[in-house]
């Protein structure tokens, strides 16, 4: 009852097995979709239902997995026990093979069998209303790429979940709560739309609890675009201001999820007080203060526009390399775009926890795990840092070097089961949506006796301080939950 009644002050419905048609995320205005548009080469269509055929019917000729889910899938339901929002919903339109059929059956009314044929052969007519069910379902898919890893063909529905989206968009319809995020990352350099001087303040705040929590005077770099000016810190207090040809001059570009900023800050210090550690000259940019990006979820030319503002902020630097912080998407998008741009500029791309792996394997990193405390802990993989960004061993090989209980959890690895937020879904009318899909990792938690769950992603993160107090509560547990960065902040011993 609590969460229907959560659900619906956020105009949320409420959540009903079998038939998830009545949850979809609201829809971004006109008005806020040409702002969007204008800004990567795009008009809206006059016609946007036969904008969206044709570009169907393109793209089946044009990508290899719209092509092999029309003409390869067997529907032999193996996806169905490996996918997150069917497992937990049992709508077999929320499942990666009704997804597919919604867009077969359109496809097939422009062949000459649909044609002649119609139902008798699958063919659906796109009408408004099954354009609608066709946004309801590919925005409940959390393009977490679990079922790419169990289909027997390799089908990949994550691709043409972004594909669906990204057709959609041309058209003027996506989820409002990406497209928000989207434009604000776009604006401002951070998905929260910070100014530069509310980034400014959490650094410093932070740098000032390293202080008085670990009594180290950490030294970093901010540069503030707004002023075009590069500021040393030493703590929470400007030292100077740095010209270039300057020594001092920071050698790296630190890009944390802007999440960091707030929601988790003990992440943001575990960054701050081991690169100070490691003797790292590194910089923030207020230009842009965000790893995460949104685009992989509605559209390929703004993941690529976010991408292109990275690289833009280290040029303006000329760092030798940038180090991307705790974020699943965020490092998938980063790694597979953003990292290789850079390297074509001679820039040299990380994520932290390459660098904590060798200071831990050359005796740089002093850690005491009995700083964790005796609880039991299990690292949950983030779907992109398994599925998409090569990123599994190097957390496990941290997380057994600051705590001193480790179990693993039972679907690991490229089988892990998504937080239930990812895709875009982080919006409250999504909520029982959520919670619902929330209950695959949570049970695996419970199935290996784990007290808090660690989830080094600011999606995942986000999405478990929402569904983690109704799930508790359902259970009758106390589970925890943090990122991997706050475990290493508190075993590292000065």
């Amino acid at each position: 009852m609590a969460v229907a009644h959560e659900a619906a002050q956020h105009g949320a419905a409420a959540f009903k097995m079998g038939d998830t048609s009545n949850i979809k995320p609201f829809k971004a205005k006109e008005d806020q979709v040409k702002v969007l548009h204008s800004r990567v080469g795009l008009e809206l269509p006059k016609d946007p239902l036969e904008h969206i055929r044709r570009r169907l019917r393109e793209e089946v000729s044009r990508n290899r997995n719209v092509k092999m889910a029309m003409e390869v899938c067997v529907h032999c339901g193996i996806c169905l026990d490996n996918c997150p929002t069917y497992v937990q919903t049992k709508d077999i339109f929320n499942s990666p093979v009704g997804r597919a059929e919604l867009i077969r059956s359109v496809i097939k009314a422009e062949s000459l069998s649909g044609k002649l044929f119609g139902k008798a052969v699958g063919a659906v007519k796109l009408t408004e209303e099954q354009l609608e069910k066709i946004y309801t379902y590919y925005y409940q898919c959390l393009e977490c790429r679990k079922c790419a890893y169990s289909c027997p063909f390799g089908i990949d529905q994550a691709d043409i979940t972004r594909l669906v989206r990204e057709v959609m968009y041309e058209a003027g319809i996506i989820s409002k709560y990406i497209a928000t995020v989207i434009d604000a990352v776009e604006r401002t350099g951070t998905n929260l739309g910070m100014k530069p001087m509310a980034v400014i303040k959490s650094i410093t705040f932070a740098a000032g609890e390293i202080k008085e929590e670990k009594g180290v005077e950490v030294e970093y770099f901010i540069y503030r675009d707004d002023q075009n000016k590069l500021v040393k810190y030493k703590a929470d207090q400007p030292v100077k201001e740095v010209q270039p040809g300057d020594p001092d001059w920071p050698e790296a570009l630190l890009i944390p999820p802007s999440a960091d900023f707030f929601t988790n800050m003990e992440t943001l210090k575990g960054y701050m007080l081991f690169l100070h550690l490691m003797g790292i000259k590194y910089a923030f940019s207020t230009e842009m203060a965000e790893l995460a990006n949104f685009g992989l979820f509605a559209s390929e030319r703004h993941m690529k526009f976010i991408g292109q503002k990275a690289v833009n902020a280290a040029l303006r630097l000329k760092v030798k390399y940038v180090i991307a912080g705790e974020c699943g998407h965020g490092w998938r998008a980063f790694k597979n775009y953003t990292g290789p741009e850079l390297e074509k500029h001679g820039i040299k791309t990380m994520h932290v926890f390459h660098l904590v792996v060798d200071a831990i394997k050359n005796g740089k990193l002093k850690l005491d795990p009995s700083r964790n405390g005796d609880v039991v802990y299990t690292f949950q993989d983030s779907c992109n840092y398994a599925r998409g960004g090569d990123l599994t061993e190097e957390p496990r090989f941290i997380i057994r070097h600051v705590v001193k209980n480790y179990v693993e959890s039972p679907n690991n690895r490229e089988k892990t089961w998504c937080c239930g937020g990812g895709g875009g879904l982080l919006t409250d009318e999504l909520l029982p949506l959520r919670i619902q899909y929330a209950k695959n990792w949570y049970e695996d938690a419970l199935k290996v006796n784990a007290n808090h769950v660690v989830r080094a992603c600011a999606i995942c993160k986000a999405q478990l301080s929402h569904t983690i107090p109704h799930l508790n509560k359902e259970y009758g547990k106390n589970i925890t939950y943090s990122g991997l960065m706050d475990l290493v902040y508190k075993a590292i011993v000065v």
